[in-house]
């Protein structure tokens, strides 16, 4: 008993010990509990925005594809060796200018012969005439004499006919391509020669979707934008609209013409179209960058006054959004005329958090900007 005695003690001095530190451990984390329900966040500095209805143009934007308004692959029609190339790539031509000869001293020595059978079938004819009429051969030998001679008369325009076929000239004024044939290559029917495109005129095709399509009328006035990263536009008007939409993309094709008396457009460059379809139209907007975009919906952070604290603090809204113009985007539902956003640091924020409007002056906001390019 007197050995147990001294463990007893110290069990219970250990028990002790562990009791006491608990105790106060306990009160440490109660006090940082209790703390931290009474803690508030500094506030958070933000931009804003007062969320404003805009003048918007009612306006249809599309990528387009220049085509000349006259274009062509110039193709050998007659089979025939390459005698004379009389072009160069790339130069401007007229109407009728010779672009390339191929031999032709077969077709030329059967013309000869055909053009003597078709004199020798004339004079036949024109002397059964005078027997005919002296009742010296019958009607039929006349009718043999006839069809003797349109015979050859068919054959002499036949061989023309391919002759002048072996002389091909520009049927329009316009810029040739890259020669596609050498000297004395034998072409075939339908083998290019050089491509020729009428390029002071073009015509810009662009793809409408149908929702779009009941708006398209011709006149409507069209700007063109290069596509050579530049800012320069043109001006032109719808000239024709498609009759009838493609089953798998649901578009139809809208055509605009357009001057190109400098040559600034090449048939095949895509290029930026926009319609101006009526009168600008009010649009409530804000800036791209108040919008918090995620799966489960839109949102923006709306600043209004803590009645409570009398602070700022930042109310989180859901938004149904429209259609975007440069630095802007269209507010369709969930926002009101007049209610200032965060327009800068609303990804940092959550629901009810304090915030203070930053004095740090915001990049400028525009419907067109215009980057410059360093």
């Amino acid at each position: 008993m007197r050995k147990s005695k001294p463990i007893i003690i110290s069990v219970v001095a250990l028990l002790g010990i562990f009791l006491i530190l608990f105790l106060v451990k306990f009160t440490q984390i109660f006090s940082m509990i209790e703390a931290g329900k009474n803690f508030t966040p500094p506030p958070e500095a933000v931009g804003a925005f007062t969320a404003e209805v805009q003048d918007w143009p009612n306006s249809f934007t599309a990528m387009g594809t220049v085509e000349a308004d006259e274009g062509i692959n110039i193709s050998a029609e007659v089979a025939g060796k390459v005698q004379k190339i009389l072009f160069k790539s790339g130069e401007q031509v007229k109407a009728g200018t010779v672009l390339l000869v191929q031999e032709s001293g077969n077709e030329t020595a059967q013309l000869s012969a055909a053009s003597a059978r078709l004199r020798l079938a004339q004079a036949n004819y024109e002397r059964m005439v005078q027997l005919r009429k002296k009742n010296t051969v019958s009607q039929n030998e006349l009718d043999t004499a006839l069809q003797q001679k349109e015979s050859a008369q068919g054959d002499v325009d036949n061989l023309k006919t391919t002759l002048n076929k072996k002389v091909v000239t520009a049927p329009f004024d316009g810029r040739l391509g890259i020669r596609k044939v050498d000297l004395g290559q034998d072409l075939a029917v339908g083998t290019q020669i050089v491509s020729l495109q009428a390029t002071n005129r073009v015509r810009v095709n662009f793809p409408v979707p149908q929702f779009w399509l009941v708006k398209m009328t011709k006149g409507l006035p069209v700007t063109v934008q290069l596509g050579d990263g530049s800012n320069n536009v043109v001006k032109g008007e719808v000239t024709a609209v498609g009759a009838d939409i493609d089953a798998t993309t649901r578009n139809a094709t809208v055509q605009s013409s357009l001057e190109n008396s400098s040559n600034q457009f090449i048939p095949g460059m895509a290029v930026q179209t926009q319609v101006t379809l009526s009168n600008p139209e009010k649009t409530l907007a804000v800036p791209s960058t108040a919008v918090i975009f995620a799966p489960f919906g839109d949102t923006v952070f709306v600043i209004e006054k803590d009645k409570e604290k009398g602070t700022l603090k930042a109310r989180q809204q859901f938004v149904r959004l429209g259609k975007s113009r440069g630095d802007f985007i269209e507010i369709a539902d969930g926002l009101k005329a007049g209610e200032q956003v965060v327009s800068a640091g609303a990804f940092k924020l959550t629901n009810g958090q304090s915030v203070v409007i930053s004095q740090t002056p915001q990049p400028a906001f525009n419907q067109n900007p215009k980057p410059a390019d360093n």
